[in-house]
């Protein structure tokens, strides 16, 4: 959400330039929520793909196998429940949408005359 109102801070004019020439409220609120979900799914979507690189990194490790004489080749197994992703996913979409509303309430309520003074 930081972020999100850092760039509603430093596009103040951009906003008002939009506003000026036509947009509506509702265009400029859908502009920065979409702009905040795509930034939520992003991350969500590296860090996905970074458990699952952890996860096969880890099942490669021999930790009790390299001492014991019959052991198998790997002494931890990482699985990722789908459940689980799913669940994240929506926390993840809950959290991105309410984080965005507030920057994009904030957006869409500029006066275009006071954006577009603003330096």
């Amino acid at each position: 959400m930081n972020i999100m109102l850092v760039s509603v801070t430093q596009r103040t004019r951009e906003i008002g330039m939009e506003k000026a020439l036509g947009s509506r409220k509702s265009d400029v609120f859908f502009q920065f929520l979409s702009e905040a979900l795509t930034i939520s799914f992003m991350g969500g979507l590296l860090g996905v793909m970074l458990a699952y690189l952890i996860a096969h990194a880890v099942g490669r490790l021999t930790l009790y196998s390299a001492i014991a004489k019959h052991a198998e080749a790997g002494d931890i197994r990482l699985l990722i429940d789908p459940g689980t992703l799913v669940i994240a996913t929506l926390i993840l979409g809950a959290v991105a949408l309410v984080s965005g509303m507030l920057p994009a309430i904030r957006a869409a309520r500029l006066n275009p005359i006071e954006a577009l003074c603003y330096e």
